[in-house]
């Protein structure tokens, strides 16, 4: 977790500071910060190795304008989904349980559309954090243990909105995620597709 930590700051950290210098006040700053108060949706692999989970997420975006212009985004998404491995050392045929994983993406997009509805599509880039099981054999005892790993992970997002107000909508996102490697999970297949509503605002 202080991994994670480190790392969104450290993207915070880099992100605000060129945004900043695009303001002309610091109230004018916090301003085009929106956030979701959460994010919820659901996943579809495409590998026979893990199976669908509810997805979790929450983001900061800063918004060089409210409305049809750039933006940058960091987004933190969590689930946990079962799996069932084949074992290479031989201890026993397949490994099953949940795997819990944690996705820290970054990068820009774009927004376009009117007062009520909008539109944002969105690239980002950033590394998936995850445990998987090992299997050894001690005796006549298989023990399975979890080894914790990283792996690069980029994100297309696309999401319509509807605004209640100037600053605050209900959102319905689809996006494809997708692992580069044929490793662990994804060894018959690295992307995922999936779906999400959320609520966005902005901080003032």
């Amino acid at each position: 977790m202080k991994k994670i930590y480190f790392l969104i700051s450290l993207l915070l950290i880099g992100g605000f500071s060129v945004a900043q210098g695009q303001t002309n006040s610091t109230g004018n700053f916090w301003s085009r910060i929106f956030l979701p108060s959460i994010d919820v949706g659901y996943q579809i692999p495409n590998s026979d190795l893990i199976g669908g989970s509810v997805r979790i997420g929450t983001s900061i975006e800063y918004r060089i304008r409210n409305n049809n212009d750039f933006f940058i985004r960091l987004n933190y998404d969590t689930y946990g989904a079962k799996y069932q491995l084949d074992n290479n050392n031989n201890t026993t045929n397949n490994i099953e349980g949940t795997a819990q994983f944690q996705d820290v993406l970054f990068g820009p997009g774009y927004r376009l559309g009117d007062n009520a509805f909008r539109i944002m599509f969105s690239a980002m880039g950033g590394i998936k954090l995850y445990d998987v099981p090992v299997a050894t054999l001690n005796g006549q005892q298989v023990i399975v243990e979890s080894l914790s790993k990283s792996i690069f992970t980029s994100m297309l997002l696309s999401t319509a909105e509807y605004y209640m107000d100037e600053k605050s909508a209900l959102t319905f996102s689809i996006y494809q995620n997708q692992v580069w490697r044929k490793i662990d999970f994804w060894e018959d297949g690295g992307s995922a597709i999936g779906f999400s509503i959320g609520f966005i605002t902005s901080l003032k």
